[in-house]
């Protein structure tokens, strides 16, 4: 029996900083989807860790509350008056919010502890907060519980590398699954590849942990009983980051289907490896389609090869198919469409190499393409080094969609960075080019691994609103296309065309979204104002250097 330590604690999801980033779709769902139970918009996605969290706390409180303020605009000292304890959680994304709510709750009297991906040593929520937990929880939460019991809790914990069968597990129920809209689980942590942007593997290891079947089943089937249909994202760090387990993830992801009786439609995110042509990866492909994945998310980051060698990312160029050509093989092998992650901004590129960038783009069958700028994160390789060259000039925001760089680029200037940004935005979600990358994506996804998906699903009043609201024009434009790819590859009005019509009034619903990103991106632009040395680039700088040397 575990002994109580407070009689009731609250879970605080802060608001992201800015609603215009790539994962929102804030301006999409505020525009098409019927509002959440509290009036504001929906979100796409659940505060999993905290739901985890949340969890593991019930044994430990008579009452628990879960609150995303996403979505809830109701006033925090409504839940926090007679709490006892206060958790909150982020990412860096949501940074300021997570400093305004800390304030709030100490100045409320409350005890505080933060964790999440926003925890460094230099994040300033260590000075305003009681206690803090940095990366996996999992291996200190209960030393820190048994301190909070005993008033001896330590003010900074760091967790190591979790087993996987310790691993937080969500409690679907401290949510309302209606407020958002797709779910969220995560298998495994962990990633083998060394891209000196990322801070993956400095935060939860190289090695891929997977966490028991049988827990992820309980998971999965909790949704099930709760009523949920849609889909799930598998927020994994990188799904296929060790072959052989990632297979048997995938074998027992449609067993836990079969044990059910339902295949979650499911996306993740996983890397080009997909589309090598060894034995294993073929394997993969196919459970991949069986275990109903109708997405997938992979970090291509540029076509610039001298780049992508720059940043370690060989993985990319694995194979003499090209780039195109292995997300082309993917969507073929699989029936499952491509998302891409996109980066501007690495030594190695320049600004003849921006028309690079979007030709590769807009050649590809990606209908999604999350570009953005290069910034140095905390606890990545290219922070260090960036810092140690003296060209770190700011904190990143977390929001890789935001435009703006956060140190000086070593071939072109920090205004020149942000204007070719927006030039890559606009020329990428020009209608042309999008909508034609959007025929490709309908031609190649299998329908019926959506089918039943769709079915239970679609709501008539989001084509209503879709056809009649902004950009409605475009929509209409290119919806006779769409409706002849549907009929020649399934027939009129089957299920299968249902599911591609489907899918295109989806993808103009996310357009929208992308079109104002590209407007707050323009707006930014017009209020930027440039001091000399950001006209500058590192190289030129350097040069500068060199000659007062000289003379």
């Amino acid at each position: 029996m575990i002994e109580k330590i407070g009689y009731k604690a609250v879970l605080v999801y802060p608001e992201f900083d800015t609603q215009d980033t790539f994962w929102s779709y804030a301006k999409s769902l505020k525009m098409y989807a019927p509002a959440g139970e509290f009036g504001l918009a929906k979100r796409l996605l659940p505060p999993l860790g905290l739901m985890g969290l949340f969890n593991h706390l019930k044994p430990y409180y008579e009452q628990l509350i879960l609150i995303d303020k996403n979505i809830d605009p109701r006033p925090l000292h409504e839940f926090i008056n007679d709490a006892d304890h206060v958790y909150m959680g982020g990412m860096l994304a949501q940074e300021q919010n997570l400093l305004k709510y800390a304030r709030q709750i100490k100045t409320a009297g409350k005890i505080l502890i933060v964790g999440g991906t926003a925890i460094s040593k230099q994040s300033p929520l260590v000075d305003i907060a009681d206690h803090v937990v940095e990366n996996e929880a999992e291996g200190v939460i209960d030393e820190l519980l048994l301190g909070l019991r005993n008033s001896n809790a330590r003010k900074y914990y760091k967790g190591g590398i979790t087993l996987p069968e310790n691993f937080f597990q969500p409690d679907y129920a401290a949510i309302n699954m209606q407020n958002y809209v797709h779910m969220a689980i995560q298998i495994s942590r962990g990633c083998p590849e060394a891209c000196e942007f990322c801070d993956i593997p400095s935060r939860f290891g190289k090695a891929y942990r997977v966490t028991p079947w049988k827990k992820t089943e309980q998971a999965f089937r909790q949704m099930k009983e709760s009523g949920w249909t849609g889909q799930v994202f598998v927020v994994d760090d990188n799904f296929i980051g060790h072959p052989k387990k990632a297979l048997e993830v995938l074998k027992n992801l449609y067993k836990i289907g079969e044990n059910i009786g339902y295949h979650f439609p499911k996306y993740t995110e996983l890397t080009l490896r997909l589309a090598d042509e060894s034995a294993i990866m073929a394997e993969l492909r196919h459970w991949f389609h069986k275990a109903h994945f109708i997405n997938g998310f992979y970090g291509v980051e540029t076509p610039n090869t001298a780049s992508l060698l720059e940043t370690n990312k060989r993985q990319n160029l694995r194979g003499e198919r090209t780039l195109v050509e292995k997300l082309n093989f993917i969507s073929t092998q699989t029936g499952s469409g491509v998302m891409l992650g996109m980066i501007y901004g690495f030594d190695h590129d320049t600004t003849e190499s921006v028309q690079e960038f979007i030709d590769f783009v807009n050649a590809s069958n990606a209908p999604i393409v999350m570009a953005g700028l290069l910034n140095a994160l905390p606890c990545t390789p290219l922070m260090t080094r960036l810092q140690n060259e003296g060209r770190l000039i700011q904190a990143s925001s977390g929001n890789n969609s935001d435009g703006i760089i956060n140190f000086i680029p070593y071939n072109f200037s920090i205004q020149q960075a942000e204007q070719n940004y927006l030039h890559i935005l606009q020329e990428i979600y020009h209608p042309p080019v999008y909508f034609r990358r959007v025929m490709r994506h309908l031609q190649l996804i299998d329908p019926d691994l959506q089918s039943k998906h769709r079915e239970n699903n679609d709501k008539s009043g989001y084509l209503i609103k879709i056809l009649s609201r902004k950009n409605a024009l475009t929509y209409w434009r290119y919806l006779p296309e769409a409706l002849a790819i549907a009929k020649s590859r399934c027939g009129f009005n089957s299920a299968g065309y249902q599911v591609i019509v489907a899918e295109f009034f989806s993808l103009c619903g996310q357009y929208t979204h992308f079109r104002a990103q590209i407007d707050t991106q323009r707006e930014h632009l017009k209020r930027q104002k440039y001091a000399d040395w950001q006209q500058r680039s590192w190289r030129e700088q350097l040069e500068i250097k060199v000659h007062r040397q000289a003379i």
